[in-house]
C-alpha cells in the first residue's frame, strides 16, 4: 500500500512537472491566449494604409495603427497582423491580453469611441 502511495506520488510530481515546462516552453502570445486568468482588454482603431508595415509572401499584413482603449481615456501604437489586406476606413476592435492581439473584428461607427472618430 505505501509503495502504490509513493508511485502515485511520483507519477503525479512528474505530470505536473511535464506539464509546467510544457507551458513554460510556449511563446508569451500562446501563453497569453490559452490563459483564462489574463484580463482581455478592448481597443479601437481605424484602418490606415498608411499603417502597414509589410506584407509577406502568404498575403499577411502587418499594422502599426494608433488605438484609443474602450473608455477613450488611453491612446498607444498597437501593432498586430491580418491575413489580408483590411478594408481601408473600416473600424476594428481589437483583443489584447498581455499587449498581444488576440482577435480583431470589425465594428460600426457607433461602437467606437469618439476620440478616434474626431482624430
Amino acid at each position: 500500500m505505501r509503495k502504490a502511495i509513493i508511485g502515485v506520488s511520483i507519477g503525479a510530481f512528474l505530470m505536473i512537472a511535464a506539464l509546467v515546462g510544457l507551458y513554460q516552453s510556449l511563446t508569451d502570445m500562446t501563453r497569453a491566449n490559452i490563459n483564462p486568468f489574463i484580463e482581455e482588454e478592448y481597443w479601437y482603431v481605424q484602418v490606415d494604409a498608411s499603417g502597414i508595415l509589410e506584407e509577406d509572401e502568404r498575403g499577411s499584413v502587418y499594422y502599426e495603427l494608433p488605438a484609443i482603449h474602450k473608455d477613450g481615456d488611453e491612446e498607444k501604437e498597437i501593432e498586430f497582423t491580418a491575413l489580408s489586406e483590411l478594408q481601408e476606413g473600416a473600424y476594428l476592435q481589437l483583443t489584447l491580453k498581455e499587449d498581444h492581439v488576440i482577435t480583431y473584428d470589425e465594428v460600426e461607427e457607433d461602437d467606437v469611441p469618439t476620440q478616434l472618430i474626431t482624430n
